[in-house]
């Protein structure tokens, strides 16, 4: 049987589908940690307590001088929970860091500069978190 138009156009054998949207089943693991180390830190640095008080981010001292952490372990300022995040973040860092230089065993010059990183963030992070805890309390 002939076609009913010319021989030069050409009728493609072409077979459409519907296209399937789908939405992954669960977020990948990464994401998922990403997400709860952040909440862990937010909640770790104090932030839920700057965020019930609402206290101003920087006090004042008596000559006008800018506090940047309240004397007394029952207030907070703002930038004192971001600060203590970002500690424990380095602190967590550094963990890691020795964590993850303990894989490279066939490797020991690469495992010991990982692992030295590692020591030197996690002891600078806790001595300046004891530092700014003895600052708070009133021992300095």
């Amino acid at each position: 049987m002939q076609p009913w138009w010319p021989r030069i156009i050409v009728k493609p054998k072409v077979r459409l589908t519907r296209p399937r949207f789908g939405m992954p089943t669960r977020p990948p693991d990464i994401v998922i940690f990403g997400l709860m180390f952040v909440v862990v830190l937010f909640v770790l640095g104090g932030n839920i307590y700057t965020l019930v008080r609402s206290p101003p981010a920087i006090a004042s001292g008596s000559g006008g001088t800018p506090i940047l952490i309240a004397p007394g372990i029952d207030t907070q300022l703002g930038l004192e929970g971001v600060v203590a995040s970002v500690i424990i973040f380095v602190g967590t860092i550094g963990l890691g860091l020795v964590y993850y230089g303990s894989k490279y065993v066939f490797q020991p010059g690469y495992a010991t500069r990982l692992i030295l990183l590692g020591i030197i963030l996690a002891g600078v992070s806790f001595l300046i978190f004891s530092y700014l805890w003895s600052v708070k309390v009133g021992y300095f």
